[in-house]
């Protein structure tokens, strides 16, 4: 893959900030820089993609509901005929 240099203007703390990080992971500035942001693209991506399966999840569940409501009706006529039956 090609590497291209990014100049980034950054506040002194941070800078501080990540340099001391990067120390203490044995990592050089650029490589932590590198792997924080693959990081944080890659927790992006999936929380967009657990965003959307909430979405359908929310979807089905209200179908769901839905259709329950819809078939109460013919469950509260044949549950009694249903228990009755069982009860013989």
């Amino acid at each position: 893959m090609a590497v291209a240099k990014v100049a980034l203007s950054l506040p002194g703390p941070l800078v501080t900030q990540i340099d001391r990080l990067a120390k203490k992971a044995g990592l050089s500035r650029s490589a932590f820089v590198r792997q924080a942001v693959e990081r944080t693209l890659q927790e992006s991506a999936e929380t967009r993609s657990l965003r959307t399966a909430y979405q359908i999840y929310a979807e089905i569940g209200e179908e769901d509901r839905q259709l329950s409501e819809r078939f109460l009706p013919l469950a509260a006529e044949t549950l009694p005929r249903q228990i009755k039956r069982r009860s013989r």
